[in-house]
């Protein structure tokens, strides 16, 4: 029987630039959720990858950016449509439901878990690295004053109701999700209460707050 050339034991794979930097994201995700940033190396990173050291040299200069391409890449969803308040013209129900389909679909993937995890540590460790403060500036930033607009925009509509909520709609309309968030981690992923239930519970929330 033929052998696939690419089942020789031994024998790296070829793969695309493009595909070898995605498979060292994909790594180095492990690696950095399971260890602190300062606790991982870029001979540990290799050799997870499967990689001697010059070839992950060969895609990244530094474990920085490293660390800094797998939060682009987690935040890439975001960045393609902006956040996750649709810019269409809807009733309140609808407007609230697209917001938390979106924002639950993020948040109940493990990359984004893991990634988030590791945000919330490594700020408080080195709160200085260039990568937290990106997150912090650009990212949050964005999704903050794209928010505001759109919120604006229905207040003008009549579909919602101004208050403190509307002020202030990122960050405290993400509240109850990354409460349970907070909440799964803590709990080293058992939370008291499940995922469905507080997405529920934050849908019919969000109504009754914004309901004119």
């Amino acid at each position: 029987m033929p052998t696939n050339k690419d089942d020789v034991p031994g024998k790296r794979r070829y793969l695309s630039s493009v595909a070898r930097r995605e498979e060292i994201l994909d790594a180095a995700l492990i690696e950095f959720t399971d260890r602190t940033y300062n606790a991982v190396s870029m001979e540990r990173l290799a050799e997870c990858a499967g990689l001697s050291k010059a070839g992950i040299y060969a895609h990244f200069k530094s474990k920085e950016e490293i660390f800094h391409a797998l939060l682009e890449r987690t935040t890439q969803q975001l960045r393609d449509f902006q956040g996750w308040l649709p810019d269409e013209e809807l009733t309140l129900p609808e407007l609230v439901d697209v917001y938390i389909d979106r924002l639950y679909t993020t948040f109940d993937s493990p990359a984004t878990i893991s990634v988030y995890r590791l945000l919330l540590a490594e700020s408080a460790r080195a709160p200085a690295l260039v990568l937290v403060q990106h997150w912090r500036e650009d990212v949050a930033r964005r999704l903050r004053e794209r928010a505001q607009l759109i919120i604006q925009r229905n207040i003008d509509r009549g579909i919602v109701r101004p208050g403190v909520l509307t002020e202030h709609f990122f960050p405290l309309a993400l509240a109850p999700a990354l409460l349970w968030l907070n909440s799964s981690m803590l709990s080293r992923g058992n939370p008291s209460i499940e995922l469905v239930q507080v997405r529920d519970a934050h849908r019919q929330l969000l109504l009754e707050l914004l309901q004119p």
